[in-house]
């Protein structure tokens, strides 16, 4: 039987990247999914793959459609089992360089998209005495690179919230994790100008594929049963 068997599982970000790869890991598993992005033609052709799943257009940036996705979500399967706050974004370049709209931009998606997420999964999953919580943050939330200083913060920012969220929520039976990947192989890296490491690293070849990290995430969820892995870090071998 597979692992995640009807289990509910909503993630944001979902339209691409990690997001879909965690998706598609999930749905083997068996799991019920609930797929949220700002780009609605993505995450209705991803549903459509999978084996029961829903799609539902949301800006992580926006509480009232957080509070619309987790409703939309407990409205179609009854529940929410797992919640998985991975929609982000990063921009990078020196200190200095970024002007107010762009850091409203990440600050916004990646620290409040994550806290408004959490906050309507916690508020289901405290009334049914379960659940888990999996915040993706990253390496930057763990050390300091050069051109990351908006998007690490707002990962500090991430590790933070999600340290306390646990010790709020495991009263309740909800467990909690910061899971923090390094470098990921997907076409986000094409688009940057300014990169933290140097050259001679090839993302493409050198960075965890998103598949692999999604398997990690599905192992995470499904196996820890009567204890919670509270911090996951993971890195590239070679860098």
């Amino acid at each position: 039987m597979s692992r995640m068997t009807d289990k509910v599982v909503c993630i944001t970000g979902a339209g691409r990247g990690l997001g879909a790869a965690l998706a598609r890991a999930f749905d083997a598993e068996g799991a019920r999914l609930s797929l949220a992005a700002r780009t609605a033609p993505e995450i209705d052709d991803l549903a459509g793959e999978m084996r029961d799943a829903i799609s539902v257009q949301t800006d992580v940036r926006s509480p009232r459609e957080i509070a619309a996705l987790v409703e939309a979500t407990v409205g179609e399967f009854g529940r929410l089992d797992v919640m998985i706050n991975n929609a982000g974004l990063a921009i990078y370049g020196p200190v200095g360089s970024y002007t107010a709209d762009e850091i409203d931009l990440i600050i916004d998606t990646n620290v409040k998209g994550v806290i408004y997420g959490s906050q309507a999964a916690f508020e289901v999953m405290k009334s049914q005495r379960a659940g888990f919580i999996v915040n993706i943050g990253s390496v930057a939330g763990k050390m300091h690179l050069p051109n990351e200083s908006v998007y690490a913060a707002s990962k500090w920012a991430v590790s933070g919230y999600t340290g306390t969220l646990w010790l709020e929520a495991r009263k309740h039976g909800v467990r909690v994790c910061n899971v923090c990947p390094g470098g990921i192989a997907t076409p986000f890296w094409s688009a940057q100008e300014f990169l933290p490491f140097p050259d001679k690293f090839d993302p493409q070849r050198d960075f965890m594929k998103p598949e692999e990290v999604a398997q990690s995430v599905v192992d995470l969820v499904a196996t820890t049963k009567g204890y919670c892995v509270s911090e996951v870090v993971m890195q590239p071998v070679l860098f």
